[in-house]
């Protein structure tokens, strides 16, 4: 029987703390300003796309690092926040994101190279199942399992982002949390997807009724300002400095602007919700597991993978040598000099043994 994921057995990491990652400033504050940044950089690509489509690919690029780099600092934020660590001031925790990014990227490319090779495995299961005869047959069996196989991948995908990604923020390395996600998934299965699942809609509810109370602002604050300003609705953003009689649609522009900000401030306070239900479900499973065990497991397995590695290279190294060998020619041993002695009558070289000088024909016995 599951028990209530909603209050959890520790408070520390119960789902109703869920709301507390709104009010915490500092994530607040790292992923609305990577955001403006993002946003700055990709404004500057556009308007220099027309001296070249490189300077839009280059800001692009950027703004989408710093991005991701802020989103990691607020992870990280939020986990000092959960485990009640003494917080760190914004540009350490923009930096502490960057430098997670690479242990990201490793942890993603693994989970999708196990994707790939089970997609790879039903591949060739299928191209098996093209016998003639006995193919449409395997095609019986081979299509359930396979659908409840890449079903399986894709919950497996589902809970791992929300494990290994958490686990780096809490300073893991990437096949420690990778380890650590497995042994999780694998003892507490249900109860992982069901607080996953429990916290992306409480997080919905609270989305919903922070968008809610923000749009009920904003028809106050239009309807106040519409007729005292006197402003369309008609929005005109080249004329947002505009005066005399383009006043109105200036206004107009000037309030759209604000709008929009006040938006996509919340639309990233908002997306802090789904990093906490990620940090909170790590928290509190982490806890279940011998991480100890788990980690220096990982690390004897590490070592037997790299072990196993050098041993094939140094394999194809002596290969190499010999076949090296094999083909290059022998080398062919330069014949010795025979001794010589001086002929006794004329001073010649003559090799020992022969009977007669070569010079004077005086016999040397």
């Amino acid at each position: 029987m599951l028990k209530n994921t909603l209050v959890a057995q520790d408070p520390t990491y119960s789902l109703l703390r869920l709301a507390e990652a709104i009010t915490c400033w500092r994530a607040v504050g790292v992923i609305t300003g990577s955001a403006a940044t993002a946003m700055l950089l990709v404004t500057l690509g556009g308007l220099l796309a027309s001296a070249s489509w490189l300077f839009t690919a280059v800001f692009g690029l950027l703004a989408l690092v710093v991005m991701v780099a802020g989103v990691n600092g607020a992870g990280i934020c939020l986990t000092d926040m959960v485990h009640g660590r003494p917080f760190r001031n914004l540009p350490s925790y923009v930096l502490a994101g960057l430098f997670t990014l690479h242990r990201l990227i490793g942890a993603n490319i693994v989970i999708f190279l196990a994707y790939l090779g089970l997609l790879l495995t039903i591949a060739l299961v299928l191209f098996v199942c093209k016998l003639p005869g006995l193919g449409p047959v395997m095609l019986v069996v081979a299509i359930p399992l396979a659908v409840l196989a890449v079903s399986t991948a894709l919950i497996g995908l589902y809970v791992a982002t929300f494990l290994v990604i958490p686990a780096i923020w809490d300073g893991e390395k990437v096949f420690h949390a990778l380890s650590i996600t497995w042994t999780v998934t694998r003892r507490h299965p249900f109860a992982v997807m069901v607080k996953m699942i429990a916290g992306l809609l409480l997080a919905g509810l609270f989305a919903g009724l922070l968008f809610a109370v923000l749009f009920a602002a904003s028809f106050v604050v239009g309807g106040m300002a519409i007729p005292i300003l006197g402003a369309g609705m008609s929005l005109d953003f080249g004329m947002l400095m505009g005066g005399g009689g383009r006043r109105l649609a200036g206004a107009a522009a000037g309030m759209g602007i604000g709008y929009a900000l006040v938006y996509a401030a919340a639309a990233s306070v908002v997306f802090l919700l789904p990093l906490m239900v990620g940090v909170l479900t790590w928290g509190e499973y982490s806890q279940k597991v011998d991480l100890s065990a788990i980690r220096e497991s990982a690390d004897a397995s590490l070592k037997q993978v790299n072990h196993k590695v050098n041993e094939m290279k140094e394999r194809g190294q002596a290969v190499g040598s010999s076949v090296e060998t094999a083909v290059m020619p022998k080398p062919q041993p330069e014949p010795v000099p025979a001794a010589e002695i001086p002929c006794p009558k004329c001073g010649e070289a003559v090799q020992i043994g022969d009977r007669f000088c070569g010079s004077c024909g005086n016999p040397m016995v």
